[in-house]
This record gives structure tokens, sequence and C-alpha cells, in this order.
């Protein structure tokens, strides 16, 4: 049996649009993740302050950093929430689009 290296099996099973599909979402999430707590952070704000702007509780937001979140069309609306509250609505590239 031939080894295969990791690039070449993540290549093999993207070949599935579903699978695709999927980890492009995660992708996008990820990144929204990372744009949040890092704008949060920027803006000199604790979880509970972005909490209290964005109306998600500061339970959702530790998820969101944390990388807790389901991925579902829900959580990428709450995501957007927040985002748009710390200012990034259209702008941000990382947001979730359909």
């Amino acid at each position: 049996m031939e080894l295969k290296s990791i690039d070449e099996v993540i290549a093999e099973e993207l070949k599935d649009p579903e699978k695709r599909r999927l980890y492009e979402e995660a992708q996008r999430q990820d990144g929204a993740a990372i744009e949040i707590y890092d704008r949060r952070n920027d803006l000199g704000l604790s979880r509970r302050q972005l909490a209290k702007k964005s109306g998600v509780s500061k339970k959702v937001i530790t998820k969101i950093e944390q990388g807790d979140m389901d991925f579902s069309d829900e959580s990428m609306q709450i995501m957007k929430q927040v985002l748009r509250s710390l200012g990034k609505e259209n702008d941000s590239s990382l947001a979730y689009q359909k």
C-alpha cells in the first residue's frame, strides 16, 4: 500500500462537491472567528463589552473565538451580527455569503 501525504488525501476528499462546500464553509467561519478576535483586541474590548455591544452573550463570543461554534446558517448569522457591531459589515472579506 502506497502512503499518501496529507495534502494528497485532502485533495482527493475535496473532489466530492459536498465535502468541498463544507470545507470552504468551515474556512470562512474560522476566518470570521479570527477576524472577530483580532478586531475586538484592536479596539481594546473585553468579551463582556463586545457581548453588550453586539447583543450576543459573552458565552457565545467565547465559543466563536475558541472555534467551538457549530457550522450552521444560524451561527454564521450570529458571527455577521458580531462583525457588524465591530464595524465590519460588508467590507469584511471573511463574512459569510451564501
